[in-house]
């Protein structure tokens, strides 16, 4: 896992946290002040985030930004697109959290799309045309 410093227009020097698999974030002091977010309407949301900060959370990469820096964050209701930026190496000072998205929690919910699928069925539909399975 890479920490990058980063240099702000203020010239205090803070850590960008980037990695390519998750980062188990240890509990870490975070002032509210320190939530830049893209969106007004999420502000509601904003003391889910700060709890899970507070606690030690883990940090998932989303898979679909590539820059290795954007990672998601669940809490209790919300799932959250974060960047961090940390005051040192030990992670337990946030200087800044800039949230990208805010999304209903889904995990754990499976998608189906179409009728069930039956393997009886699938089986005998294979018989009844002559194809045989790839193994």
């Amino acid at each position: 896992m890479a920490v990058f410093k980063k240099l702000n227009q203020q010239t205090e020097s803070r850590l960008l946290l980037e990695a390519s698999e998750e980062v188990a974030l240890p509990p870490a002091e975070v002032d509210a002040g320190a939530v830049v977010m893209q969106f007004e309407q999420w502000r509601p949301f904003i003391a889910e985030l700060l709890e899970e900060l507070r606690a030690g959370t883990t940090a998932e990469p989303v898979p679909v930004m590539n820059d290795e820096a954007t990672f998601a964050v669940h809490g209790r209701t919300r799932t959250f697109w974060v960047k961090i930026w940390h005051a040192s190496a030990e992670r337990t000072r946030i200087e800044r959290v800039q949230v990208l998205s805010c999304l209903p929690l889904a995990r754990g919910v499976q998608v189906i799309a179409g009728p069930p699928f039956d393997e009886d069925e699938a089986e005998d539909e294979d018989e009844e045309t002559g194809y045989e399975e790839d193994e």
